[in-house]
């Protein structure tokens, strides 16, 4: 009994081993835009992200009080960093200019999870950012 006991203890400590904290996820997206903002807060409850988020979404960042993040806290443990990544890297161009550029966000998860050993991941995130910007027309002059 007491080995089984043990066995569940260590799978449930290292199933947290992979994720990261928030404030170092923080500073790995302000390191690869090169863009300064103060540290803001993440709030873990999916309730909220249901009533306040866009519908399907799993958080958010939202820029009112001086910004917080709001992701639910149900979210995949493989997609914790990955996700919460995106939503700092939104509030830091957010921040620094005003705007949100999505391709850009989307390329840089792909980025972080391939600089993080996780390539299945993001290979998927890679086709979800095709997906969304498949079929766009660019016209330059």
């Amino acid at each position: 009994m007491k080995l089984s006991n043990l066995t569940l203890f260590l799978f449930i400590l290292l199933s947290f081993y992979d994720v990261q904290s928030d404030e170092v996820i923080f500073n790995d997206a302000k390191s690869d835009l090169e863009l300064e903002s103060p540290y803001i807060d993440v709030i873990y409850d999916k309730d909220k992200v249901s009533e306040i988020c866009p519908k399907y979404s799993i958080g958010c960042y939202l820029s009112k009080d001086g910004g917080y993040i709001l992701i639910s806290d149900e979210i995949p443990s493989n997609h914790h960093d990955v996700v919460l990544y995106g939503l700092y890297s939104d509030y830091l161009q957010h921040n620094n200019s005003g705007l949100i550029n999505d391709v850009l966000t989307c390329d840089l998860k792909v980025n972080y999870l391939n600089e993080n050993q996780k390539h299945e991941l993001a290979r998927l995130y890679s086709g979800q950012c095709d997906s969304l910007f498949r079929n766009k027309v660019i016209v330059m002059n």
